[in-house]
């Protein structure tokens, strides 16, 4: 077995200890890295497919990678998974660099595959020179630890078994076994960052220092050393200070924090380094933040992170008559039979005069303008009031629910009873509602 070809296997068997009994997804463009990647796959005696993609950015250059991976799959009797991009426009539409676009294009592509054909990974061919290239890439544009080690082994189900091996180890093997390959002509240019670095920085820096490389390589490594205790130690503080259920993720005590423990958290929810930057400089109570998905808010000296949804706030609900009622939160409705004095008062349950009450009830979301009389006042007062004196921040606003009677808030959900159907010496019958909230 050639000394590549060890070297591959190895990476396959610290990555999965049954490596040989998955099947694997090769991403193949035609060039020399995933070419080689190619030919070492097949002579190790392993089960997988090719995905190529065209991302029509190269004319006829582009159709000529695609026939030559074609023939290559007909020759060596694999199958293969063809996809064409117009990443051009889907780079416009969506304000990326054409390399992010190609990349996002690309993965998504390649994550469908796998599921549907029930593949175990995707592999990729990038290098010892490529995981060089992301580290200068990364360090210019400022980054973290996490950024500066690189180009991962394993990200999820993708995985990179050549990143012990270096471009030159990659150009012996296939002039060895006389293997070609297709040339990309946008490797040539200079206008791309990476190329910049692969052809002028990183070669003047070999020949200033002839170990220059490889001591690049033992930094990367200190680094992932340096990173993984890193992970172990934030997983610790996240289990102190991260508070998580559905409803939401609440991050306490915000000043005891280092930015880097903060960002690492907000990051996992989409917000960038800018974002948290200005979370933790902002004085302002109750400002909220939006990442894609999720919206954060600081209040005193915590961050509360709740997921986007869409809902219809002027949508209602009608309670019939009594019962069990599941949607949109959880009520049980029934007349009450025992004793006035076993009575125990509980927000969550709402104790009613049935003669003050008419059905239907309707649930709703409370809004802006709602007044209704607490349980003791003699006169109404404004919700917003109401719950500015409980202290309520805005995500506890908003999953505020109200019940009424007859166009009359009689109960606001697991807070407050309304004072005019509250239970007096003259009840006969009494309504016992109760929310799970």
């Amino acid at each position: 077995m050639r000394t590549l070809e060890e070297s591959v296997l190895k990476s396959l068997r610290s990555l999965d200890k049954n490596y040989n009994h998955k099947t694997y997804l090769l991403a193949v463009s035609g060039g020399s890295d995933s070419v080689c990647l190619f030919h070492v796959f097949k002579a190790l005696g392993l089960r997988f497919d090719v995905a190529h993609c065209n991302f029509n950015l190269r004319g006829e250059e582009s159709e000529g990678d695609e026939m030559f991976v074609r023939n290559l799959l007909k020759d060596h009797t694999v199958n293969g998974y063809f996809t064409t991009f117009q990443t051009e426009k889907y780079a416009k539409e969506k304000r990326l660099s054409i390399q992010e676009a190609a990349r996002k294009l690309r993965y998504d592509w390649f994550a469908e595959v796998i599921k549907k054909q029930k593949i175990d990974y995707v592999v990729t061919a990038h290098h010892q020179d490529d995981l060089i290239e992301t580290f200068f890439i990364n360090l210019t544009r400022g980054t973290g630890v996490a950024g500066l080690k690189g180009i991962p082994k394993k990200s999820r189900n993708i995985i990179r078994p050549m990143l012990t091996v270096s471009k030159e180890e990659v150009e012996d093997y296939l002039g060895e076994l006389q293997l070609n390959y297709r040339h990309d002509s946008s490797n040539d240019s200079l206008k791309y960052s990476r190329n910049f670095l692969r052809h002028k920085i990183i070669p003047e820096l070999d020949h200033v220092h002839n170990n220059a490389k490889k001591g690049m390589l033992a930094t990367v490594d200190n680094l992932n050393s340096i990173e993984e205790y890193l992970s172990e130690k934030l997983k610790e503080d996240e289990y102190n200070y991260v508070e998580e259920n559905e409803a939401m993720i609440q991050l306490k005590e915000l000043a005891s924090h280092s930015f880097y423990f903060v960002f690492h958290v907000l990051s996992r929810y989409g917000f960038t380094k800018t974002q948290v930057e200005n979370v933790i400089k902002s004085t302002q109570k109750g400002r909220l933040f939006y990442s894609n998905h999720y919206r954060l808010l600081k209040e005193n000296n915590q961050l509360l992170i709740k997921r986007n949804k869409e809902e219809n706030l002027d949508k209602t609900y009608s309670l019939a008559t009594f019962g069990q009622y599941k949607q949109p939160i959880e009520l049980a409705v029934e007349a009450y039979q025992g004793s006035v004095d076993a009575i125990v008062f509980n927000e969550n349950i709402a104790w009613m005069d049935a003669s003050k009450v008419r059905f239907p009830l309707i649930l709703r979301r409370w809004k802006e303008g709602d007044c209704f009389q607490p349980l003791g006042l003699k006169g109404k007062k404004k919700l917003s009031d109401f719950f500015t004196d409980l202290k309520l921040n805005q995500f506890e606003k908003e999953a505020i629910w109200v019940l009424e009677s007859q166009g009359e808030i009689c109960w606001v959900v697991g807070k407050r009873l309304g004072d005019g159907v509250k239970i007096t010496t003259n009840t006969t019958k009494i309504i016992k509602i109760v929310t799970k909230l």
